[in-house]
């Protein structure tokens, strides 16, 4: 929706003004239309900002759109604190009461009377009363608020904190106290403080774009419309480069997988040959040692029987040069040789020795495999 009275919606505590005419003149336009300020609040209550705050500096106006104001304040989910920001009469004034927190600048008052416009006392004495309500928010008894409103009562900020008609008073600059000091109507008095508010604000229309066209390549008066086509054709961009960067990262992931099972199947065979390898170097072996124990049976070196060739042909297998000098060393009548121990020396060669070695190596390589 269009923003009329926001200053800038998109912030953390967006500000409305409400710094004229309380109701929409339709011939000369000028005025808050007060079913436009609810709707608007209400948007900016959904957009959830941490609080928003409403600047009063009105003469008050037309009490029906003054109704559309004050419920949306009072009714908002979000936290609405009212700041008058100069004049606050009539409507105005009623309206201020409906913050959560009511401000008031030092320099700022309020006024209120009984409502008038129609000759209808039943429906005066009931906009009175309703009215009457309204402001006894403040914590005044609603006896008290009808007898302030039967006359024009001014408030100024200290006895407006006294009475309970605000929560806090800000002190203005010296110089915006000055500059107010000297009016005491109200028409004027209510004119100069919305100047000084409107300057304090910056509204967006007033907003420089420059360091936004500079970034966009787009010259600093650019439309927005050309603003918004710029800001299009860099999402778009921003999109396709997103895609490709996608398509190339699920590129690399499958040229990864691939790899990777490449790598699993090389690492497979790898294992498969060296146990092939392993297997042929001991099946290798084995040959070569049995006929080695089968030349020295042959010979009458040792026993031609299974059992005695096996347990020869694992000791080769085992320490093949070793076994080959053991059984070379082994008669052919096979009797042992004998060695005779001199002076309690033991024996620098015997066979059970040297079998207990070849059986020693033996059993090392098996519990090694």
């Amino acid at each position: 929706m269009d923003f009329i009275y926001t200053v800038d919606p998109l912030a953390k505590v967006p500000i409305m003004l409400l710094n004229d005419d309380i109701g929409l003149d339709q011939e000369t336009g000028r005025g808050i239309d007060g079913a436009k300020f609810m709707a608007e609040l209400m948007a900016l209550d959904a957009m959830k900002p941490e609080s928003i705050q409403v600047w009063i500096n009105s003469p008050g106006g037309i009490v029906m759109d003054g109704y559309n104001i004050y419920s949306a304040i009072l009714k908002s989910n979000t936290k609405v604190d009212t700041v008058g920001v100069g004049c606050m009469a009539s409507i105005a004034a009623v309206i201020f009461q409906a913050g959560r927190t009511r401000t008031m600048m030092d320099f700022s008052w309020l006024m209120y009377h009984n409502p008038y416009g129609t000759e209808d006392k039943k429906v005066i004495e009931t906009m009175t009363e309703s009215l009457g309500k309204m402001v006894a928010r403040s914590g005044k008894t609603e006896a008290d608020i009808l007898q302030m409103m039967k006359k024009e009562t001014y408030i100024n900020a200290s006895e407006a904190l006294e009475y309970g008609l605000c929560d806090k008073i800000e002190d203005s600059a010296d110089h915006n106290k000055k500059r107010l000091s000297n009016f005491t109507t109200t028409e004027a008095y209510w004119s100069e403080a919305n100047k000084i508010v409107n300057k304090l604000i910056s509204k967006p229309g007033e907003m420089s774009l420059k360091l936004v066209t500079n970034k966009l390549g787009l010259t600093e008066n650019a439309s927005e419309d050309s603003i918004l086509e710029a800001i299009t054709k860099m999402e778009n961009k921003a999109k396709s480069d997103s895609e490709t960067y996608d398509a190339k990262i699920k590129d690399l992931q499958k040229q990864k997988d691939d790899l990777d099972e490449e790598m699993d199947k090389l690492k497979k065979e790898k294992a498969e040959m060296k146990d092939a390898k392993d297997k042929a170097e001991d099946e290798m072996l084995t040959e070569k040692c049995k006929n080695m124990v089968s030349d020295f049976a042959k010979i009458g070196k040792i026993k031609d029987d299974v059992k005695t060739l096996d347990f020869w042909t694992a000791l080769a297998k085992a320490d093949f040069d070793l076994a080959k000098e053991q059984i070379e060393a082994i008669p052919v009548n096979k009797k042992a040789p004998v060695i005779n121990i001199v002076n309690g020396d033991k024996p620098k060669y015997s066979m059970g020795i040297a079998m207990a070695e070849i059986k020693a190596k033996y059993d090392i390589k098996n519990n090694s495999n």
